[in-house]
């Protein structure tokens, strides 16, 4: 008996191979596939959890995938970190490594020793040594493509001189997309003077922009002219 030919629904767009999905499907539909891979990406948004758990979401989409996850905290404890993610439903794959610039920051305690999972180096100045931890994960998972989240860049931009951050993100940024990695790096709205922001942004290859009004919360994304309209929820971020 002859099958049917295949109907193809010529409405729904393309999902190009040059991107990687965000973990946020509607997302993924409107971006035609997700994030630009590889890409270094920017999401400016005030404080809050929303610029995190689309970080979660990107990171936790590697459960699913043959990739490689790295997490650079600032921020907090690799353990706190994952005790968020799972707070929203998600879960992490065994492919997935720490990079703890936070730990040995806490006063007058001893530095914790690295492992298989997490590297951990002296603290959110220390770009030469976090430079390296990156190189050596990557090496390690060579042949895999890369999901990457700074969380946040931020605290790195506070604890170094602007031209240091801007040369870092040059040199690793050019690294990791060579990689084939895709980079999310959060950061904070209204932290930083609005020249810092332009440096930032010049170094990127996407920005993402949640911005807040009443206490709801709208995003911009490239090649979208209207901001559109998000919400937080047990699972994490939908589209509205």
């Amino acid at each position: 008996m002859e099958l049917p030919p295949l109907k193809v629904n010529e409405k729904m767009p393309i999902l190009k191979k040059t991107r990687m999905s965000t973990g946020i499907m509607d997302l993924d539909i409107i971006l035609e596939g997700g994030y630009q891979n590889p890409g270094n990406i920017m999401i400016l948004g005030p404080n809050g959890t929303e610029k995190g758990v689309m970080g979660y979401q990107f990171i936790s989409n590697t459960n699913k995938t043959n990739e490689h996850a790295i997490i650079l905290t600032t921020d907090t404890k690799p353990k706190d970190m994952l005790e968020k993610i799972e707070s929203f439903g998600m879960k992490l794959g065994e492919n997935v490594s720490f990079i703890d610039c936070y730990s040995a920051t806490l006063g007058g305690r001893e530095i914790p020793e690295s492992d298989e999972k997490i590297t951990v180096v002296s603290g959110p100045g220390a770009l030469n040594d976090i430079s390296l931890a990156m190189n050596e994960i990557v090496r390690k998972n060579r042949g895999k493509k890369i999901r990457i989240i700074f969380d946040s860049l931020s605290t790195l931009v506070l604890y170094n001189p602007k031209e240091s951050i801007i040369k870092f993100l040059q040199v690793v940024g050019g690294r990791l997309k060579s990689a084939d990695a895709t980079v999310l790096y959060i950061v904070e709205e209204g932290v930083h003077e609005k020249q810092v922001i332009g440096l930032l942004e010049h170094t990127m290859d996407e920005i993402y922009i949640i911005s807040e009004n009443a206490g709801k919360f709208e995003m911009r994304v490239p090649q979208v002219s209207i901001p559109i309209p998000i919400k937080l929820v047990p699972s994490g971020i939908n589209l509205l």
